[in-house]
């Protein structure tokens, strides 16, 4: 195994030892992960029903079958073509993405991309935890006859999240060799599901559109969709990171690929191939799920919950744990962990005791894919035209070694070029977006068809690109 030395300290990256590296340069010679561990690692976070369950939402949106299909395909795919690419700067950087958006933001700048990273990583650890708690409980009130109340979900749901955080504080090691163990098994159970509910499948939706008719809802669908991929843009440096640049762009962008729209695409086609074959669409898709299940699925039901669900829910708890730790230099990696998982676990509270699930859902991903689509953008764009794919790893921890100065200093630290687009982004998707606890002003621009994920994208990507025509960056902005 390849060593990592900070000062006197030296860290080997194996399963069952917490890793005590953060977000500081990993040299080139001392990384030794591979390609193929950043596929298994997103391809298997994928398989849990938290992902599911953004299957299952366009059938409760009122779609069909290959109307939920097409509409959750184009959305993945859009998603994961301005994603993947993020991927590549992690072997170039050495550290992870929101570290190296400093690049683009500003070294203090990129700040915006840690608090992104953390929104998106607790909000989808939470629904991870959420989603298998209910299995946990569902299943074993079925096997076992145990309670399914509000006190039950609260056990299963602290249960659940104590797993995550557990696997979350070993680290990056542990994450990859849980994530090889989880895509063969799981991936096993979820098309034994097929067969399962197959006999019960009907391809027609209930039709009973949630916006004012079916082209505005199959777009809502699209839009929701591609929060999967948008939400892995900060997390994919987390583990590409330890991918040596020797392996190749290809190699990397095939990998991210892969893993994000594979594993993705694969589960909610589960989830809304499962929900047509449901009679009742309640609040809780996998209550719904183990209450229709022949018996002798149950207890796959109930492996999936607790395999998948871990699986997703470090790939995110370890990100925010990171990310908090980017953000409160010389913080431990693992100290940052234990408090992200404490303010996971209370949204899950909070969102299935307080507020509806599902309206809870879709908003949080219409909001988050109106901030997080910007900034997707501009690392994009900064990444291929500003930077030209070169960075420097020394000038990108100024933040983290409290250095001021240097290529990336930009304005007091801030790029307000790229600031500015992303803000300029984010302001029309919160204005253009339309859910049910919120609708913006612009939200009826296209005649209810949602353009808060399009809008913000190209919104972003035209200030970023006029202002650096105007005010260019130079070597050393």
């Amino acid at each position: 195994m390849a060593t990592i030395t900070y000062g006197e300290t030296a860290v080997v990256d194996r399963p069952g030892r917490v890793e005590e590296a953060g977000v500081a340069y990993i040299p080139e010679a001392e990384r030794d992960s591979r390609p193929a561990n950043l596929a298994a690692v997103f391809f298997g976070g994928n398989l849990a029903f938290s992902v599911i369950v953004f299957g299952w939402l366009p059938i409760t949106f009122g779609l069909g079958w290959w109307s939920a299909v097409t509409a959750s395909a184009l959305g993945l795919a859009l998603g994961t073509l301005i994603t993947a690419p993020l991927a590549l700067l992690g072997p170039r950087t050495g550290t992870n993405n929101t570290v190296a958006s400093g690049a683009h933001f500003g070294v203090t700048g990129r700040l915006v991309g840690s608090a992104l990273t953390l929104a998106f990583a607790l909000a989808y650890a939470a629904i991870a935890v959420w989603t298998s708690g209910d299995a946990l409980v569902a299943g074993a009130h079925r096997l076992l006859g145990t309670p399914s109340n509000d006190g039950a979900l609260a056990i299963g749901y602290a249960l659940i999240a104590a797993e995550i955080a557990i696997v979350a504080l070993y680290g990056h090691g542990t994450v990859v060799a849980l994530q090889k163990i989880v895509v063969p098994v799981v991936g096993v159970l979820l098309l034994l599901g097929i067969v399962a509910f197959a006999p019960h499948f009907s391809a027609g939706g209930s039709h009973a559109y949630i916006l004012d008719g079916f082209w505005p809802t199959w777009a809502l669908a699209v839009t929701v969709a591609a929060a999967g991929p948008l939400s892995y843009a900060p997390s994919l440096g987390d583990y590409s990171r330890r991918i040596s640049e020797t392996h190749g762009d290809r190699r990397v962008l095939a990998a991210a690929g892969l893993g994000v729209f594979g594993g993705l695409l694969a589960t909610t086609l589960f989830g809304a191939f499962t929900a047509l074959c449901l009679t009742n669409l309640g609040d809780s898709y996998v209550g719904d799920l183990v209450a229709a299940a022949p018996g002798w699925y149950v207890l796959p039901i109930l492996l999936i919950g607790l395999a998948g669900g871990v699986g997703q829910g470090v790939l995110n708890m370890y990100a925010s744990g990171l990310d908090l730790a980017a953000i409160v230099p010389g913080a431990k990696r693992v100290h940052t962990t234990l408090i992200t998982s404490v303010l996971a676990i209370a949204l899950v509270f909070l969102g299935t005791f307080a507020l509806n699930a599902v309206d809870s859902i879709t908003a949080m991903t219409l909001v988050l894919n109106g901030v997080a689509a910007p900034w997707v953008v501009v690392n994009l764009l900064g990444f291929l035209v500003a930077r030209r794919r070169t960075y420097d790893p020394h000038d990108l921890q100024a933040f983290n070694e409290g250095r001021r100065g240097g290529r990336y200093w930009f304005t007091r630290g801030w790029n307000l070029r790229a600031v500015g687009a992303w803000a300029a982004g984010s302001l029309f998707g919160l204005l253009a977006v339309t859910t049910d606890l919120y609708t913006g002003p612009l939200a009826n621009l296209a005649g209810g068809v949602d353009l808060s994920l399009a809008g913000s994208a190209l919104v972003a990507a035209a200030v970023y690109l006029i202002a650096l025509a105007v005010w260019p960056e130079g070597e050393t902005a």
